[in-house]
């Protein structure tokens, strides 16, 4: 029974040994098959390039010499300094060739080394030749015999640069004949090769099959009924004290640990949707009363301020006939028809500009020379929108509480900027300023959701904190001296 003692051996044996042996055999057949084919292949590769370079470095110098000749027959043609620049050139060139050629009769064999000894000799009695020939003058005796014995040596080494290209082609094709059978005889012998390997493969992987994959195939049986939140499977049974082992004891503790998560998490969840609900409620509920604070707003407009300004419009109507008073009475109807029709929440910042505008104005024309004031806008105010009716209130503050009670008056700064994603609107005046106990009673305010703040900075307060993640609403100011009202709000929610 060595068959079934074998197979006891075998799966009492841990994963880890068992994975290291079928990597092994595994390993051993593929890595005798690689090296074989490695070998083979470096072979005929290293082979390959000395032919290729062999026959690379005759063709170069045939090339060469042809053009050789032809800037000789140039020059004798022409003699320029340009044709004689450009003949040593090609000399130069066909004389470095010439010795890059293999010159080892072991390598070569005997034709070919026959060749190009006749070459290197006849190229040297060829280079005297052409020499005496150029030194010579056209009217000297012999120049005519001299000229041609040279074109005779140049006809005699293109013939044996001819000769020995195609002797070398000769020999490659030679080689190619030798290797064929080799070559042909490979993809049958790595077939074989691979088909040992896949036999050895099956083999192993099937002394790992019965329990070992039943196992598995109930594990992932289990695990699919897991992910369909389905609990009722039983648990996975394992005799041995492997690795297999403690897989399957560890996955029927997850199993039971799942099934009281999930459940614990359904609690979770359902008492989460409730709270959910009950915020969606709230923040419902802040969002009409900020809608409600914000139609309120609009709705009272200061009865002193229209007062006064209605008397002064009487008084100036009955001094001069037109222009101041219908600049006024159109101010005045501007900022009546934003605030009674406006109902969106949100507005393009020139219209707000604007709107500030007509209200300095018409503080202008109440207060004189006592104020003044300044808008710096760094930002394109037609692609911007914010919550409506953000600056006047501010502006409106800044007159009533800090520039009218103050006797030689005061100027107001407007400025927006942009730094990033963040928008920032600052209001600053040079008014009464407000007391230190006052300030700190308004900063703790805003702590506490803008309650006590007053119904301007109140409801400014609330709509930047509810429509904007990164909403700021701060303010300083220094007794006497001033005040400064900042609001920064980047993405709205």
């Amino acid at each position: 029974m060595m068959k079934d003692r074998l197979l006891s051996y075998w799966y009492h044996l841990s994963i880890k040994r068992k994975m290291y042996t079928i990597i092994g055999v595994v390993g051993f057949v593929m890595t005798i098959a690689i090296l074989l084919n490695i070998r083979v292949i470096y072979t005929f590769v290293d082979d390959e390039k000395v032919l290729m370079k062999n026959n690379l470095s005759n063709y170069k110098f045939q090339e060469s010499l042809e053009t050789e000749v032809e800037c000789f027959s140039n020059l004798m043609k022409n003699h320029t300094s340009q044709n004689e620049i450009l003949f040593y050139d090609a000399r130069k060139a066909t004389k470095d060739n010439l010795y890059l050629m293999p010159y080892d009769y072991n390598e070569i064999g005997e034709e070919r080394y026959a060749i190009t000894w006749n070459i290197r000799n006849g190229y040297e009695e060829y280079c005297e030749q052409s020499r005496l020939v150029l030194s010579m003058q056209e009217n000297q005796t012999d120049y005519i015999a001299e000229v041609y014995k040279t074109y005779q040596m140049q006809q005699y080494l293109e013939e044996y640069a001819s000769r020995l290209t195609k002797a070398a082609m000769e020999s490659s094709a030679d080689y190619y004949e030798r290797q064929i059978p080799v070559l042909g005889r490979m993809p049958y012998t790595l077939t074989i090769i691979t088909f040992l390997s896949v036999i050895v493969l099956i083999l192993v992987c099937r002394a790992m099959t019965g329990s070992i994959i039943n196992t598995l195939s109930d594990l992932a049986a289990a695990s699919k009924g897991i992910e369909q939140n389905d609990f009722a499977q039983p648990d996975v049974i394992w005799n041995g004290q492997d690795e297999m082992g403690q897989l399957v004891h560890s996955f029927n503790r997850m199993k039971h640990a799942t099934k009281d998560y999930v459940r614990a998490l359904e609690d979770k969840r359902s008492m989460e949707e409730k709270l959910f609900q009950q915020e969606i409620e709230r923040a419902n509920l802040e969002q009409r009363f900020s809608f409600a604070q914000l139609q309120l707003i609009k709705s009272q407009m200061n009865p002193h301020f229209l007062f006064n300004t209605l008397n002064m419009i009487t008084r100036m109507s009955k001094i001069e006939e037109a222009p101041v008073t219908e600049e006024m009475l159109i101010a005045m109807s501007n900022l009546l028809r934003y605030s009674l029709r406006t109902t969106e929440p949100f507005t393009p910042l020139d219209q707000e500009l604007k709107v500030l505008e007509d209200y300095l104005y018409i503080q202008k024309k109440r207060f004189g020379s006592r104020i003044t004031w300044e808008i710096d806008c760094d930002v394109q105010p037609e692609r911007i929108e914010i919550p409506v009716f953000l600056i006047q209130p501010l502006v409106e503050n800044a007159v009533i509480h800090g520039i009218a009670d103050k006797e030689e008056g005061g100027a107001i700064h407007v400025r927006i900027v942009q730094e990033e994603e963040m928008l920032q609107l600052e209001v600053a005046d040079t008014g009464i300023g407000i007391e230190p106990e006052r300030l700190e009673k308004i900063r703790e305010a805003m702590t506490e959701r803008g309650s006590g703040l007053g119904i301007g900075l109140g409801n400014i307060y609330r709509r930047i904190s509810a429509y904007y993640e990164q909403g700021e609403v701060t303010i300083n100011s220094q007794e006497h001296e001033g005040t400064v009202v900042r609001i920064c709000f980047g993405r709205r929610k």
